[in-house]
């Protein structure tokens, strides 16, 4: 049970962290003055490690300590103790300067920034003019160098307790900028070292190998920092390491290399979606297998044992074995995979869909023109039928030069059009043919109509779409036949003109004019009718437009109704 007293503990931490980081400092002070091979020095270091574990920002300071960790600190903090020389001296307050600069870049305040300077000046210079000649013993220091120590760090201390207090973190446990503390660490171990080696290589005293190993640091640390980011159109050493952590190496962007390929290569979803997951296994040295489940189906990939990590993106859920855990960075970047392989598979789907939406678009539009060519197959057997039931019409020549001449046509038409139900096509495709032989196939197949009258420009020279000039002729021939029945007097006239953009068919009859509602839908959409669905100028101005001509009604007004097709401009 903890007593209300020992719960306020933790806090009170925490508000006196930057006061026990001072005592600490004192400690270090008192035992670079008593000397680490003093029984003064060796208390006062335990002192010292024992502030450091109130103040320490790695563990949180609520958090108990058991007997077994308990007896593992004290066993650590009196073995440091009895072996303590110069040279664990001047290791420990590297990691410890190594600590504090960690924390420098963590605070916006001026006030608390500061703080942490100055300490990790003070553990700089203790480093540098205390620690390492007692740790070597050929240092000869100057006694004004000595002096600046003894009576610099205190003043030090002094100035960072009347430093006021700023807005600093208030959880129980702080942040460290590893990253910044090694690199602090290991600058200090090179500063040290290197004043060694300049000692034992070029005989200088340690003030001057202490300058030359800093000018040389300095000048190292010039050049990386122009080589990071060198502003001379170079992406530098910044940019790849950038790219280095943002792709884990070059497994990850060999993959992503390989994904494009493949998604380049394969059109069917799960094939494509087997064959990346198969290429992951291959190529990222951490997955040693996974599995994956899509649209009611899965499938597994390479050996599923060991940690398990399940990733789901727009319905797809790509779950990968690895045999050691991941770090947070690389959770990351396989959820990034993931999502991508998910975009990839999903794009796949919805090509394969428009795909057959387009083939059953083009089974629509063919079944549609093919519907309007029955319709006027039954037109032109209409025609022949009503011709047939006139008196005498059986010992007629008229009447046998007809049948000579539409029976073929019509079984031709039939025969295209059962092509065409055998394999669809779009409305691009168009079949070309002399003008002249339309037109003449044209007036025979019409011929039993004697309110149309059909009026050419000669000669006819060229190629036009059969289809589609066939195909507005027979929608507006029809519709006039509908409109007849309601007008019996209505006549009409198909005009054939040739000019420079190519051949121009004008239609127009007498009657009565369109509404203004059908006018409005007309070549947009189906139009109210009663003797059909009323999409067949709506089909036939698509399929003019799909070849390059316009169908446009260019005249409404009764006693003329004019539509004309022509090359669109």
């Amino acid at each position: 049970m903890i007593s209300p007293r020992s719960s306020t503990l933790p806090t009170r931490l925490v508000a006196l962290r930057r006061g026990l980081l001072v005592a600490l400092l004192a400690a270090l002070y008192l035992v670079l003055w008593q000397g680490p091979g003093t029984l003064i020095g060796k208390m006062f270091f335990v002192v010292h490690l024992g502030l450091f574990m109130l103040w320490q920002p790695f563990v949180h300071a609520e958090r108990h300590l058991s007997v077994k960790s308990l007896l593992g600190v004290v066993g650590v903090v009196a073995t440091a103790s009895l072996f303590l020389t110069g040279w664990l001296l001047s290791v420990w307050i590297m990691m410890l300067a190594g600590i504090v600069g960690g924390k420098v870049l963590l605070f916006d305040a001026r006030a608390s920034r500061l703080f942490f300077l100055l300490a990790l000046g003070f553990l700089v210079m203790a480093l540098l003019l205390m620690a390492a000649p007692m740790a070597l013993p050929m240092v000869n220091l100057p006694e004004l160098f000595v002096r600046l120590a003894y009576i610099g760090l205190p003043l030090i201390l002094i100035a960072m307790a009347l430093l006021p207090q700023g807005p600093e973190q208030d959880s129980a446990r702080e942040a460290v900028d590893f990253i910044s503390s090694l690199f602090v660490f290991l600058l200090l171990a090179v500063l040290m070292l290197g004043s060694l080696a300049a000692m034992l290589m070029f005989g200088s005293a340690y003030v001057e190998g202490l300058l030359q190993t800093l000018l040389l640091l300095g000048t190292t640390l010039l050049l990386l920092g122009w080589a990071w980011n060198p502003h001379a159109g170079f992406s530098g050493l910044g940019n790849m390491f950038s790219r280095y952590m943002m792709s884990i190496g070059l497994p990850v962007e060999e993959w992503l290399q390989a994904l494009a390929d493949l998604a380049s290569r394969v059109e069917d979803p799960q094939r494509f979606l087997e064959d990346a997951c198969d290429d992951m296994a291959r190529r990222l040295p951490w997955v040693i297998g996974g599995e994956w489940a899509a649209d009611g189906s899965d499938g597994r990939f390479g050996v599923t044992d060991g940690l398990r990590w399940e990733f789901s993106h727009d319905g797809m859920t790509l779950a990968l074995y690895t045999q050691h855990p991941l770090s947070p960075t690389l959770v990351w970047h396989f959820n990034l995979l993931a999502r991508l392989l998910a975009e990839f598979y999903a794009d796949k789907r919805r090509t394969l869909a428009l795909k057959q939406l387009s083939y059953m678009q083009a089974i629509h539009e063919t079944g549609a023109r093919l519907t309007h060519d029955v319709k006027n197959l039954l037109q032109s057997l209409n025609a022949l039928c009503s011709a047939g039931i006139e008196p005498g019409a059986e010992s007629s020549r008229e009447y046998q030069a007809l049948l000579r001449r539409q029976l073929p046509a019509i079984s031709a038409r039939l025969a295209g059009t059962l092509a065409k139900l055998n394999a669809p096509q779009g409305i691009s495709a168009a079949r070309w043919m002399p003008a002249v032989e339309w037109w003449q196939e044209l007036c025979q197949r019409m011929a039993a109509l004697d309110w149309v009258d059909f009026k050419a420009q000669t000669p006819i020279a060229g190629e036009l779409p059969e289809e589609v000039f066939s195909g507005v002729v027979e929608n507006l021939i029809r519709n006039a036949i509908e409109k007849r029945l309601r007008e019996p007097a209505l006549q009409m006239r198909i005009e054939l003109i040739r000019n420079d953009a190519g051949f121009e068919l004008i239609a127009r009859d007498d009657g009565s004019a369109m509404t203004e509602d059908i006018v409005a839908r007309l070549f947009v959409g189906p139009v109210p009718s009663e003797s059909g669905y009323g999409i067949g100028l709506f089909h036939t101005a698509r399929y003019a437009q799909a070849v390059g001509y316009r169908l446009e009604l260019v005249e409404n007004r009764a006693g003329r109704v004019c539509f004309r097709l022509a090359r669109a401009t």
